[in-house]
C-alpha cells in the first residue's frame, strides 16, 4: 500500500478543502502527545475490524468481533462471565476469583494479578478484623508476599505486615479508613467494573447509547495512516516534488537525497580533525576530535561552539555518542578514544565523567554498546578489544585474537556481536557476551581502518588501506560489493559508513580531499520507478562530475579505477554536476529530473576545495539530506541538499 500527500495549496476551486478549524502551522513533538491507556486498545481492536469488513475477509472479521470485540453470542457469554465475578467478590468466594478473571478476553495478565493482589487484601483484612490472626499471618506469606510489587500504595504491603502485631485493622496508618468487610467488597466490586469497562470488555463500553454495536468511522483506519504520513512529511526539511508517496510506514519519511552543498564551515580546532559524531537534541549537537588533543561539541545549526573538551594529552583519534535516549534528547554520552591510551566518558555539556586508562598505547576506536551508557568497547594499540563498564571504570572483558594494532570497532545494533578492523588486514567478529571469536572475514589487500554494521546488523561495511570499502553479508557469509574510487592508502585513518534511508549509501572519506558518495546497491530505483544512473568521475577537472556508465567496467559489484572509467551517457542523461565548495549542486537536465532523481546515484564525490587537497578522515550522515566532513585542515563541513526550487530563487 503507497500513500500519497498532496499540499493542501494545490487544491483549486473544483477540490474544496474542508477544514472545521484552524490549522496549527506548528508541529507538536512526539513527547508531548500521550494516549489514554485504557481505550487505545480498544480503539485499535475497532479499527482493525473496520478494515477487516472493508477487505474479502467477512468469515475472519466476524470471528474477530466475536472473539476480540464481543459482539454477537460471544458478547452476552462475555457479560455474563464479568457478573459472575461480580458475584463472587460480594459473597467472598475468593478462591473462586483467581479462575474466573482469567478467562481470556476479559482483562490483561498485568492487570488480572494487580486486582489479585486487592482481592487477597481484602481477604487478609477480614481474617485481621475477625481476630484470625494466624490465618491473617499463612494468607501473607501464601498469597499477598508473591504479588508485592502490585501494591497499589507506597508502603501498603507494610502496613499489611504491622497488621500481624496489631490488635484491628485501624491501629495500621493507612487503614484508617477501612469501612468494614460489606462496604469495602462494593468498592472492590466497582474496582472491577472499572477494570472491565477500561479494556472494552463490558456491555457499555460496546455499544453506544441506543444500544447499538460501537464501529469505527468508515475508512478511519487508513485516514490515520494518512494523517501519520502528512506528520512525517511535514517534519523532514527534503520533501522533493508534490504529491508525496509514502511507500511504508515502518520507518520515518525520507527522500534519498544526497548532500551537495556546502552550508557551513565551522572552524576552533587548531590542528586536523580525526573524528566526527552527531549527538542530536533541539539544537542538533554534534563533536568533533582532533589532533589538538581536544574536542569539541557545537551546533549543527549555526556552527557556534559550546563546549571545548579538554584533558586527552594526545591526539583525539575516535569518538563515539551514547545510542540511548530519543532523538531529541540531547543529554546522551560522548566517549573518547585517545594516543594517550586513555578513554574519556564526557557529558553533552563538556563535563568529564570518567577517565578508563587502559595502558596499552594509543587508543584507535572506541563505541558504545546499544541501549545502554554503562559498557562500551575500545581497540587498541596492543592488538586487544576490551569492554569497560563506566560506571565502575573497571575492565569487563577482553578479546584477543589479532596479530597488529586493532583500528577499529563497533557493535551491532542488539550489542551481542562485535566486529574489530586491524593493521592485520582481518576483520572479525565477537560474541560479544561469550568473549569468543565466531568468525574471521579473509584478509584484505591493507589494513582495515573503519568497520559499520547497517541498522538491521545484517550486512557489515569494512574501509581498508587499498582505496576500497567492502561490503559482507554476515547471514549468508559471503562479499557483496567492493566500492572503489577513493584513495586510502597511506597511514591516515580514512573512515566509511552507511548513510542515508534505510542505509542506502555509502560515504567515505579519501585523502584526495573529497567525500565519496556511492549507491550501495545499484539494482535499488528511483523515486519515478527508473534504474539509476551510474555517475563517475571525470579525472581531468577537480570536482567535476560526468554521468556515464561503460557495460564493460561497471557493476554494482565492482566500482573500477578512475584511470578505467569512461565518461559516455546514457540515453535521456545530459549535463555536467559541479560539486565544489560553495557552489550548489545543478540538477540534471534530462526530461524535467528531479533531485531525487539525482540522488539515485551510484558513485558520487564532494569537493572540499580551497586550497590544496587533504585528506578527509572521517565523514557522519546527520539525516534529512544533510552530513558533515572533516579532515586535514581542521574545519568541520557541513553539507546539505539544494532542491531545484531552492536553486532557482
Amino acid at each position: 500500500m503507497e500513500l500519497r500527500v498532496f499540499a493542501a495549496a494545490e487544491a483549486g476551486p473544483s477540490s474544496p478543502v474542508r477544514r472545521t478549524h484552524p490549522v496549527n502551522r506548528e508541529v507538536v513533538p512526539l513527547n508531548q502527545v500521550s494516549l489514554d491507556a485504557h481505550s487505545i486498545d480498544h480503539d485499535i481492536a475497532l479499527l482493525v475490524s473496520d478494515w477487516l469488513h472493508s477487505q474479502p475477509h467477512s468469515s475472519l472479521a466476524s470471528t474477530f468481533d466475536q472473539e476480540i470485540l464481543g459482539y454477537g453470542a460471544a458478547g452476552k457469554a462475555k457479560a455474563e462471565e464479568i457478573e459472575e465475578v461480580e458475584r463472587a467478590i460480594l459473597d467472598g468466594e475468593w478462591s473462586a476469583i483467581e479462575t474466573l478473571i482469567s478467562r481470556p478476553g476479559l482483562v490483561r495478565p498485568q492487570t488480572q494479578r494487580a486486582f489479585m493482589y486487592m482481592c487477597y487484601r481484602q481477604q487478609f483484612l477480614e481474617h485481621v478484623d475477625n481476630r484470625e490472626f494466624q490465618k491473617a499471618f499463612s494468607h501473607l506469606q501464601k498469597r499477598l508476599k508473591p504479588l508485592e510489587h502490585y501494591q497499589p500504595f507506597p508502603y501498603d504491603f507494610y502496613n499489611l505486615c504491622y497488621l500481624t502485631s496489631a490488635g484491628t485493622v485501624h491501629d495500621a496508618p493507612g487503614l484508617r479508613d477501612w469501612g468494614g468487610p460489606a462496604p469495602e467488597r462494593e468498592k472492590l466490586v466497582g474496582m472491577w467494573r472499572d477494570l472491565v469497562e477500561s479494556s472494552g470488555s463490558t456491555r457499555e463500553g460496546m455499544n453506544d447509547e441506543e444500544g447499538r454495536a460501537i464501529r469505527a468511522p468508515r475508512g478511519r483506519l487508513l485516514e490515520l495512516f494518512k494523517q501519520a504520513a502528512a506528520w512525517q512529511v511535514s517534519n523532514v526539511r527534503m520533501k522533493g516534488k508534490q504529491p508525496w508517496t509514502v511507500r511504508s510506514l515502518l520507518h520515518d519519511f525520507e527522500i534519498r537525497s544526497i548532500s551537495n552543498h556546502l552550508r557551513l564551515r565551522v572552524k576552533g580546532h587548531t590542528a586536523n580533525i580525526k573524528c566526527l559524531a552527531f549527538i542530536g537534541g533541539n539544537e542538533r549537537l554534534a563533536v568533533s576530535g582532533s589532533s589538538d588533543c581536544t574536542l569539541r561539541i557545537f551546533s549543527t545549526v549555526t556552527g557556534h561552539t559550546r563546549h571545548i573538551l579538554t584533558g586527552h594529552t594526545s591526539r583525539i583519534w575516535d569518538c563515539s555518542v551514547s545510542q540511548t535516549g530519543s532523538s531529541t534528547d540531547d543529554q546522551r554520552l560522548v566517549a573518547s578514544a585517545s594516543g594517550d591510551g586513555t578513554v574519556r566518558v564526557w557529558s553533552s555539556t563538556g563535563d568529564c565523567l570518567a577517565t578508563l586508562n587502559e595502558d596499552c598505547g594509543d587508543v584507535y576506536s572506541v563505541d558504545w554498546r546499544p541501549g545502554t551508557e554503562r559498557q562500551l568497547v575500545s581497540g587498541c594499540y596492543d592488538r586487544i578489544l576490551r569492554v569497560w563498564d563506566v560506571e565502575r571504570r573497571h575492565e569487563i572483558r577482553t578479546f584477543s585474537g589479532h596479530t597488529q594494532s586493532v583500528l577499529a570497532v563497533a557493535f551491532d545494533p542488539v550489542g551481542n556481536l562485535l566486529a574489530s578492523g586491524s593493521k592485520d588486514r582481518h576483520v572479525r567478529l565477537w560474541d560479544a557476551v561469550g568473549g569468543v571469536c565466531t568468525s574471521t572475514i579473509p584478509a584484505c589487500l591493507g589494513e582495515v581502518t573503519s568497520v559499520d554494521f547497517d541498522s538491521t546488523g545484517r550486512y557489515l561495511l569494512a574501509g581498508s588501506k587499498d582505496n576500497s570499502n567492502r561490503l559482507w553479508d554476515l547471514r549468508m557469509q559471503r562479499h557483496l560489493y567492493r566500492y572503489t574510487g577513493h584513495q586510502n592508502t597511506s597511514k591516515n585513518l580514512v573512515r566509511c559508513s552507511f548513510a542515508g534511508p534505510n542505509d542506502s549509501f555509502i560515504i567515505s572519506g579519501s585523502e584526495d580531499g573529497k567525500v565519496y558518495i556511492w549507491d550501495r546497491d545499484q539494482s535499488v530505483t528511483s523515486q519515478d520507478g527508473t534504474t539509476p544512473a551510474m555517475m563517475t568521475a571525470d579525472t581531468t577537472s577537480l570536482g567535476t562530475l560526468n554521468t556515464g556508465a561503460s557495460a564493460d567496467t561497471a557493476s554494482p559489484a565492482y566500482y573500477p579505477p578512475r584511470d578505467s572509467r569512461q565518461s559516455s551517457k546514457p540515453p535521456g542523461i545530459s549535463g555536467e554536476i559541479n560539486v565544489k565548495a560553495h557552489n550548489t549542486l545543478q540538477p540534471l537536465a534530462a526530461d524535467g529530473a528531479s533531485p531525487s532523481d539525482i540522488s539515485d546515484t551510484s558513485f558520487l564525490l564532494v569537493d572540499r576545495g580551497g586550497g590544496p587537497p587533504g585528506t578527509v578522515f572521517d565523514i557522519a550522515w546527520i539525516g534529512d539530506g544533510e552530513m558533515m566532513s572533516a579532515g586535514e585542515d581542521g574545519t568541520v563541513m557541513l553539507w546539505d541538499t539544494v532542491q531545484q526550487d531552492d536553486q532557482a530563487d
